[in-house]
């Protein structure tokens, strides 16, 4: 009996595969598609834009943004949302530069303490959400609260500060390509092949798309949704890393924002709240629509309340543009 519900659900699973594949690339071909209007909209406003040393700079920014926005896919394509990124990215990049304190030989430490953080910040999110069955809004939403005021007790202000080497990370170059975007490029690469050719991928796929006929497939859902959040978790403590080596210290504040953006150049690139449905090629697109924006925005001299509007205004553009499953 339990062989032929498998059987069934996998059936189940090659035909919505197959429903809506042409689906999700539609998704993805509209946010390239996006991105490129974008591109000629910041050629036609400011004649800054093309120059090389702006395009660099634009790159250099998209990089926070990315790695935070490519853990929040895998987590939104689990049928999840994770709303404490922003709050993650504070507390790493103040504890990564609090314990540096500008010694070379504390940078490795700072590194491993703060990964270590990052993973059991993902697990206690997975584990509330997959095994306690919490909804993922009011866990993550608690979990942002309890981080950030754990961050506020450890600093009201920015603290520590990165040595010469570090700074690297965000500022170093290998020929004439920045060194993060290449860092960036990798990662992504990697995370676009754990989707697309490893069965954790297929499995994340099938548990968004229905996490009940899953586990009757006798996918073991439960750890895909916690290792979900882990990846998420380890995302945003990368983002809070790279920032502290940008900024040269830590800050309590530093991934205000970062919550909702991550979830907007999500779901612009196609991805659905209900999971099962997008991926990272329309989420690339999308980081650099919100980075070439925030820099179009920023060479015209647009306030920064001003920009918030805008942004609110382009996730609700996306959401009703695209079909969202519930």
């Amino acid at each position: 009996m339990q062989g032929k519900i498998e059987v069934i659900g996998k059936k189940m699973f090659y035909s919505l595969n197959l429903k809506t594949l042409e689906e999700t690339k539609a998704r993805q071909t509209v946010a390239w598609l996006l991105l490129l209007a974008t591109v000629v909209a910041g050629i036609i406003t400011s004649p800054t834009f093309s120059r090389s040393h702006n395009i660099i700079n634009v790159l250099r920014q998209a990089v926070a943004l990315g790695l935070v926005g490519m853990g929040q896919t895998f987590v939104i394509l689990a049928g999840g949302i994770d709303l404490s990124v922003g709050s993650t990215i504070s507390l790493t990049s103040c504890l990564s530069a609090g314990i540096m304190a500008g010694r070379g030989e504390m940078v490795i430490p700072a590194i491993l303490i703060t990964f270590a953080v990052g993973i059991c910040i993902g697990a206690a999110n997975g584990f509330a959400v997959s095994y306690l069955k919490v909804p993922p809004l009011i866990t993550t939403l608690g979990m942002m609260t309890i981080i950030q005021g754990m961050t506020l007790l450890y600093t009201r202000g920015p603290v520590g500060r990165i040595t010469r080497g570090y700074a690297y990370f965000s500022e170093g170059y290998i020929g004439p390509v920045p060194f993060p975007v290449i860092f960036f490029a990798i990662l992504f690469a990697l995370g676009i092949f754990v989707l697309s050719r490893t069965t954790f991928g297929r499995h994340l796929y099938a548990t968004g798309e229905s996490e009940d006929i899953a586990h009757q497939s006798g996918i073991k859902t439960r750890l895909v949704i916690f290792m979900t959040y882990i990846i998420c978790s380890l995302s945003a403590t990368l983002s809070g890393l790279f920032l502290a080596s940008r900024c040269g210290s830590g800050d309590p504040l530093m991934g205000v924002g970062y919550d909702f953006d991550s979830i907007t150049v999500v779901l612009i690139g196609g991805t659905t709240l209900a999971g099962g449905r997008g991926g990272l090629s329309g989420t690339l697109a999308a980081i650099f629509i919100m980075s070439i924006l925030n820099n179009i925005l920023n060479l015209l001299g647009v306030f920064a309340f001003w920009q918030w509007i805008v942004k609110g205004l382009i996730l609700i553009i996306a959401l009703s543009t695209y079909r969202i499953k519930y």
